[in-house]
């Protein structure tokens, strides 16, 4: 049974942080964004996660962390909602029986890149807003006068029969087709953005890092209303914008010196409570920037992980005081101090003679029950792709095999509502993850993997293994993108795309699946399935619960432009992000 004190605890927090984000803002007063808190989610709200049960000492702990209450909010959502009246600009009264998309094109020179997540922001934490609500891209091309590197969309729930948001037809690419609006487009700096953007609390400014011939770590507050496609971006620094731009490895500071490294791998981890960035690159090297959004950013201190080698995104547990980082074959964990880090521990998962980073993404910190899982296309003797489940002083490790050794990226799985709802000390909840088949490791299958009480360990044999429904009949060579699970009060939905993000000869899909009850066998199939996402999917960022399907959805970014003489919503030669309804991939 869940503590009743930690319920009581982060329900009261949570409320009050509700109370705090309902007030309604007008987009024609840029400045009274700021302070206000809405609901942001970026690639960390899912690699730092809480569940019910948690012990009185660790609840205070984990409701110091602003993402608790995100993560609260979000998956209390559908207890909370209630549907919006007339009155303030910027909510509308939702209409049923919309299931509709959108694809706009992010230029012909790059996309969202593979195993990253768009940041969404809802303006309000119960219900939606058609201008104040945005979801943000990046774009893996060299930004010039003719491509942005970084964009928003607002006006998001709009679609090809009708809307919910005002906005009207736009051609080209095609007529009669409704589209979002672009709420700014900018060219910033020098190089692509191949990471993940994170947003501040209040939206008003967002952190990613550039690849120029070196990361460059940037903080981009927008104006709305500047630039106006992908095509058009403008240049941040007038009429109340302004960029950044920190060359945070060619910096010598307490624990390291200039070195001007790339950053292929970490998306930038901020810690809310002290407005720190933890950040590494391809220099093994793991940084701390202070001042992040609410200063001037500036390298506080680092420390050499791995020479060499190619960091993960870092994760920051506040139970532990622990940041977790892997270099691609190990996973390690550091306290920081106000000088500097302090080193905790670490434990080898993958083969270190394997070539390249088995394990591509970030480690996944279960706050609330002491656990951090990592996904890699190899084991420690190069036999099978894993999922490894760690206790957070990383002294113990339970690995379970999805596979052959993976040729292609192994990114993450997610975890369904009854983990959350019971914690896996409970022996509840399933942990849904891509591995390959059995007999071949270029091609991705689908596992449901389950846990034993008392202690929550996972169990090393698959509930289910190897569901090849999740890559189409015709079963390509490729990759899935990382999983999400999400509840809407009634459904609980799992969400998987496949392709082969080298071209557009892999299965193309985005599936859906009614996860209620836990997959029964390795020949169920999806509930739905949405084709011709070419290149497959970066990762998903899901948005609202509410009685309109329209507002109701997923957001992604396809991995490469159509082949073949094939065309896409968003127009032949171009990147598309996307929008599909949660509910029927429509």
């Amino acid at each position: 049974m869940a503590n009743p004190n930690k319920r009581i605890t982060l329900a009261a927090i949570v409320l009050g942080f509700v109370a705090v984000s309902l007030p309604i803002l007008s987009s024609r007063a840029q400045e009274r964004w700021e302070g206000h808190i809405g609901l942001p989610q970026d690639w960390s709200t899912r690699h730092i996660i809480f569940t019910n049960g948690a012990p009185p000492e660790i609840a205070a702990a984990v409701a110091r962390d602003p993402r608790s209450w995100i993560h609260w909010a979000r998956r209390t959502a559908p207890l909370l909602y209630r549907r919006p009246s007339r009155g303030p600009e910027l909510l509308h009264r939702p209409r049923r029986n919309m299931r509709v998309d959108w694809a706009v094109s992010l230029g012909p020179n790059g996309g969202m890149p593979i195993g990253e997540t768009p940041a969404k922001y809802g303006f309000n934490t119960v219900g939606y807003s058609c201008a104040g609500d945005f979801v943000v891209y990046v774009i893996g091309a060299t930004p010039s006068a003719t491509q942005a590197n970084i964009l928003a969309f607002n006006n998001l729930y709009t679609g090809t029969a009708s809307s919910s948001c005002p906005n009207g037809p736009q051609t080209p690419p095609t007529t009669n087709y409704t589209q979002p609006t672009f709420m700014w487009s900018y060219e910033v700096g020098t190089g692509a953005v191949n990471l993940s953007p994170v947003l501040s609390l209040d939206g008003t400014k967002v952190a990613f890092v550039e690849s120029a011939t070196h990361g460059m770590f940037d903080v981009l507050k927008w104006v709305s209303g500047q630039g106006t496609s992908a095509t058009a971006p403008a240049v941040p620094g007038t009429g109340g914008s302004s960029a950044v731009r920190l060359d945070y490895t060619n910096t010598t500071v307490t624990g390291c010196t200039a070195n001007a490294a790339a950053n292929s791998d970490s998306s930038p981890y901020i810690d809310y409570g002290s407005d720190s960035a933890y950040v590494g690159a391809n220099n093994g090297e793991l940084y701390r920037i202070s001042g992040v959004f609410n200063g001037t950013p500036a390298v506080q201190y680092c420390v050499t992980v791995n020479a060499g080698t190619n960091l993960t995104s870092p994760v920051y547990d506040s139970v532990t005081n622990s940041v977790f980082v892997s270099d691609g074959h190990s996973v390690y964990a550091y306290t920081p101090g106000p000088t500097g880090f302090t080193k905790v521990g670490s434990i080898t998962v993958a083969d270190a003679a394997v070539a390249g980073n088995p394990i591509i993404l970030s480690p996944i910190v279960d706050s609330t029950n002491g656990f951090v899982y990592v996904f890699s296309s190899a084991d420690a003797t190069d036999a099978h792709t894993i999922v490894s489940q760690l206790n957070t002083a990383l002294t113990t490790q339970t690995t379970v095999a999805l596979g052959k050794p993976a040729s292609q990226f192994i990114l993450d799985g997610d975890f369904d509502n009854a983990y959350f709802n019971n914690g896996p000390k409970t022996g509840a909840g399933t942990l849904y993850a891509c591995g390959t088949q059995s007999n071949n490791g270029a091609k991705p299958s689908l596992y449901a993997l389950s846990f034993s009480a008392p202690n929550g360990l996972i169990n090393t044999t698959p509930a289910v293994s190897d569901n090849r429904n999740i890559n189409g009949a015709s079963n390509p060579n490729g990759s899935c993108s990382p999983l999400l699970d999400f509840f809407d009060g009634t459904t609980d939905r799992l969400f998987v795309g496949t392709g082969n993000y080298t071209g557009t000869g892999g299965a193309n899909l985005v599936t859906e699946w009614n996860v209620n009850t836990r997959i029964a066998a390795n020949t169920t199939a999806p509930n739905n399935t949405a084709v011709n996402e070419w290149g497959g999917t970066s990762a998903f960022t899901i948005d609202n619960v509410s009685p309109d399907p329209q507002t109701t959805s997923i957001y992604f970014g396809t991995l490469q432009p159509p082949g073949g003489g094939s065309t896409s919503p968003c127009g032949t030669g171009n990147y598309c992000a996307v929008k599909l309804t949660q509910s029927a991939l429509q």
